[in-house]
């Protein structure tokens, strides 16, 4: 292989003093907004004024502060199912509440992004990403033609925004040490009180989440009394709630930011009362796979932190209210194929590939999800199987297209070498394996997981062309060559 010297990486260039001061009223401004909205200022308007301000927002911060956007995004996903409950126990229950649409909007921001970068997606560590912005856009346009404009887009939306949120990372990879210590740092500050939260409504369930459990009527979660649902926290979902406590975990588990092991704690707890046993195992995936693939010298205080955290997580999961539900989900994972939901998923999955094979070209999106609420056919709102879901929504082209474009940018970007040597490139790369681990009975390429799941990609990319052009790979590959 041909040495090159290492490509000297610019540094960003100080904003002048006006810009700061813009992202500054931008962000001031939203939260200003948000509390207003919180104390049930502005009535059944609030809610599509509000998402049009998160749109807003991220406007002011895609290209002046890009950690600063990425901190938005994600924090936005974590939080707004929350906003709109609050809002609902104001306003009155809305099924389809246009606050949801506020992270989708500022996630949609990220094209800009991929605009001005637009000469980097054709070199082959992005190209991939160009296939699956081209399947879904192909299920856009089946979906169009099937199910209406309105609600193919409503789901365009919901598929693409996630996906240029991860571009937006990868995109960025100059700026890689920061948007790293930007995300640990958001991880460990906005998943913590998520997690306290999750906990205290086990415990007390507060008005607005009562609320909204009787007006979804989602039997799934449990019932809505205290010590009888599934945690769900500040997100839409248990499975929602578990993905981002499991993300956090990997990733914060061999970090160096202030805030981690409250944190750590905390999500720990809030995994285990989320009782998601597909996010339990995925969780141990991960771990197992970060341990396999990072130096030895590193694995003894990362079992001192997980023996620290199991630790002080006893008193709260030893209470008897707590421990029950915990203790049988956890033997459920023994029954097997006598667990009744396990049977249940498995005629799921065998309807879904009977759909599958109905709808070789695609039934198009708007066809599953929430979009399916502006459908007038109608369709399926939780399809239960993300991998059938694809084939399902984008046709057998479609599909290909876009396992063959994910497959291509996981094999880009995330390299073994990196994880040797870069414990974040590590963590992001377990993080991604966890939750492609549950594909086969959850979508997790929308929403805040698919949010989670591009942007951990996103970094893999980024730290692959980071380390390679800031000479950290090969001094790493020199020095392996020196102990052979």
């Amino acid at each position: 292989m041909t040495t090159h010297p290492p490509i000297p990486i610019a540094a960003p260039r100080e904003t002048a003093s006006a810009v700061p001061s813009l992202t500054t009223i931008a962000l001031t401004g939203f939260i200003a907004l948000t509390l207003a909205g919180l104390a049930g200022a502005g009535g059944r308007a609030f809610a599509p004024v509000w998402a049009v301000a998160a749109a807003v927002t991220a406007l002011a911060l895609v290209t002046r502060m890009p950690g600063g956007y990425l901190a938005f995004i994600v924090t936005l996903w974590f939080y707004t199912p929350l906003v709109r409950r609050i809002l609902d126990m104001h306003h009155g229950y809305i099924p389809q509440s246009l606050a949801l649409a506020a992270p989708v909007l500022a996630s949609s921001v990220a094209v800009w992004t991929v605009i001005r970068f637009a000469r980097e997606l054709r070199g082959t560590l992005f190209a991939p990403a160009l296939l699956v912005i081209g399947a879904i856009t192909y299920g856009f346009l089946v979906g169009a033609l099937r199910n209406g404009v309105v609600p193919a887009f409503y789901a365009y939306l919901a598929w693409l925004s996630p996906a240029l949120v991860g571009l937006h990372t990868a995109l960025h990879w100059r700026r890689y040490p920061e948007m790293k210590q930007v995300l640990l740092r958001t991880l460990a500050w906005t998943v913590g009180p998520a997690a306290l939260y999750g906990i205290y409504q086990f415990a007390v369930l507060p008005i607005w989440d009562r609320i909204w459990m009787i007006g979804t009527n989602l039997q799934s979660i449990g019932a809505p009394e205290p010590f009888a649902l599934r945690v769900f926290g500040s997100m839409t979902m248990p499975g929602t709630f578990a993905v981002v406590m499991q993300v956090t975990l990997l990733l914060l588990l061999s970090a160096e930011v202030r805030g981690r092991l409250p944190t750590l704690v905390l999500s720990f707890i809030g995994l285990l009362l989320s009782r998601i046993r597909t996010a339990w195992l995925g969780f141990i995936l991960g771990l197992v796979l970060q341990f396999i693939t990072q130096p030895v010298r590193k694995l003894p205080r990362n079992w001192i932190t997980i023996a620290v955290v199991a630790v002080l997580s006893l008193p709260v999961i030893t209470i008897p209210r707590f421990r029950e539900g915990i203790a049988q989900r956890i033997s459920s994972l023994t029954t097997g194929g006598g667990d009744s939901s396990v049977k249940q998923r498995m005629l799921v999955a065998r309807a879904g590939y009977a759909l599958v094979l109905d709808y070789a070209e695609g039934a198009g999106l708007g066809s599953t999800g929430s979009a399916v609420t502006q459908n007038a056919r109608g369709g399926i709102r939780n399809f239960e199987n993300g991998l059938l879901e694809v084939f399902y929504l984008f046709g057998w082209p479609g599909g290909l297209m876009f396992f063959l474009g994910l497959f291509g940018i996981v094999v880009q970007g995330m390299r073994l070498a990196d994880a040797q040597f870069d414990p974040f490139a590590n963590a992001v790369r377990s993080g991604a394996a966890a939750l492609l681990a549950s594909l086969l009975i959850s979508e997790i390429f929308t929403g805040a997981a698919g949010t989670l799941f591009w942007v951990l990609i996103g970094f893999g990319v980024s730290a692959h062309a980071y380390n390679l052009a800031s000479g950290a790979t090969m001094a790493y590959r020199q020095s392996q060559m020196r102990f052979r």
